[in-house]
Formats: structure tokens, sequence, C-alpha cells
């Protein structure tokens, strides 16, 4: 899932798995437990890198 623009803030939070995480250009990999904040108006990207399912959750404010 690539170049995602909300017009409000999310954080994506890894249940299961691993998830690449790229906000304005900037990689994070994300681990179960993690907590990735994207700021609305930037440009993100998803993907999964673990070698089965990756289980996340998300919300917005």
């Amino acid at each position: 899932m690539t170049d995602f623009v909300h017009g409000s803030n999310e954080l994506v939070t890894v249940a299961e798995g691993r998830l690449e995480v790229t906000v304005r250009n900037i990689r994070v990999v994300a681990d179960p437990g993690d907590e990735v904040f994207i700021p609305k108006g930037a440009r993100h990207s998803v993907r999964n890198i673990h070698s089965d399912a990756t289980h996340w959750l998300y919300g917005y404010d």
C-alpha cells in the first residue's frame, strides 16, 4: 500500500508480524507492540515485511 495522504493524524500499532512504514521518505520497521505516528498531510506507505501475515491496528483523530 503506497502513497497515502490523510487529512487527519494516524497512529499505526503492529499487533503481530512486521511492517515497514515510510513517512515522508523516512523508513521505520515496526514490530509487535510498536506504534508509528503519521502526521496529517504526510505521504506514507506501509509494507508487510514478515514471512507471514501482519496484523495492525490504526486510528485517526
